[in-house]
């Protein structure tokens, strides 16, 4: 049975902490938030055994005894505490985004290189758990289809409320980014994932329709450009009235597969799959965190590299940061110029 710490218990710890509790192979040991009275009313809200909670990550890790470490806190601090739980020994398991930006990004992937024989660095893209999109990548992998064009749509609410209620989220130096890296990352990752195809090229544009008081954007556009031909149109915002359904939508030389308000169909509108539902999450996160952090402890425990590695989600934060800089120059921005920068 692992042993499991927390790091941050903030808006979305509670389903990983309804996940540790459901799940078969762990337990919880500890949690750790600067705000301890925040701390116990989450642990209270998801019926949590008792457990010591700390208001400092290094503490926790270094007096219990844990095997794998949780990191659910701003974007900007994952990289730093992944480096310090993977000296100290532990499996890490962390929210997306990876960190701010692609630099922070392979930093902790080359730090987590001396470690990837023994243990193991997990991200939280728990949207290729749902069925959707494990029906999706079944078809297109089965009727070996020529993919020619992916789409992703994402038209979200978020004002002022949102960002004054964690500031942080609205920064550039502890954000990242905005919508690209907060909401619609999941989509981007998807985009590439269920084609298997790399991207090659982009262009990008970032704005503020909404939420002038901020320094990231809450929409944004993209046109980028995967091997063998394949172009991807993206657009997302947190500018419409409501957090509506995203879409995904995959067109090959034969068919048309859209996902859309949590359902596949194909061009003639057959039902393919469907994804399930949790009553313990916002319903936008959808229901696969448990199988995405079950998983990860199965991998500990099997040796196995059959979860979503930090590698996975590289080229995610490659395209991010190429959207931030083709934004900001104006310019097409290439794979090369961000991995080799």
């Amino acid at each position: 049975m692992l042993k499991v710490g927390v790091i941050g218990l903030g808006t979305v710890s509670p389903i990983h902490l309804h996940s540790i509790n459901q799940s078969p192979h762990a337990r919880l040991a500890a949690v750790c938030d600067i705000d301890t009275d925040l701390a116990q009313k989450k642990c209270d809200a998801t019926h949590c055994d008792i457990t010591p909670i700390y208001s400092d990550y290094k503490e926790m890790i270094d007096k219990e005894e844990l095997d794998v470490v949780h990191i659910c806190l701003p974007h900007y601090l994952h990289a730093k505490v992944a480096k310090y739980a993977l000296d100290k020994g532990l499996h890490v398991f962390c929210e997306k985004p990876v960190d701010v930006g692609y630099k922070e990004t392979k930093d902790l992937y080359d730090h987590y290189m001396k470690y990837k024989d023994k243990q193991k660095l997990g991200i939280c893209f728990q949207n290729r758990y749902n069925k959707t999109v494990v029906k999706l990548k079944e078809e297109l992998e089965k009727n070996k289809e020529e993919v020619f064009g992916v789409k992703g749509l994402v038209t979200w609410f978020r004002d002022m409320a949102y960002y004054k209620q964690a500031p942080w989220r609205g920064t550039k130096k502890e954000a990242g980014a905005g919508v690209i890296i907060n909401q619609a990352i999941h989509t981007l990752d998807l985009m590439a994932y269920v084609t298997g195809k790399d991207w090659k090229s982009l262009t990008a544009t970032l704005s503020k329709l909404m939420n002038k008081e901020i320094e990231v954007e809450d929409t944004a556009s993209a046109f980028i450009k995967y091997e063998d031909g394949v172009n991807g149109l993206f657009i997302a915002t947190n500018a419409y009235s409501i957090t509506d359904s995203i879409e995904l939508q995959v067109i090959t030389q034969k068919q048309k597969y859209t996902i859309k308000e949590n359902r596949l169909f194909d061009r003639h509108l057959n039902l393919l799959a469907e994804d399930d539902k949790s009553d313990q999450t916002k319903d936008y996160y959808g229901a696969g965190h448990e199988k995405l952090i079950n998983k990860f402890y199965e991998a500990i425990i099997n040796d196995t590299d059959d979860y979503c590695d930090l590698a996975d989600a590289m080229e995610t934060m490659q395209i991010i940061q190429a959207m931030m800089d083709s934004s900001e120059t104006g310019k097409e921005i290439k794979k090369e110029d961000i991995v080799n920068d």
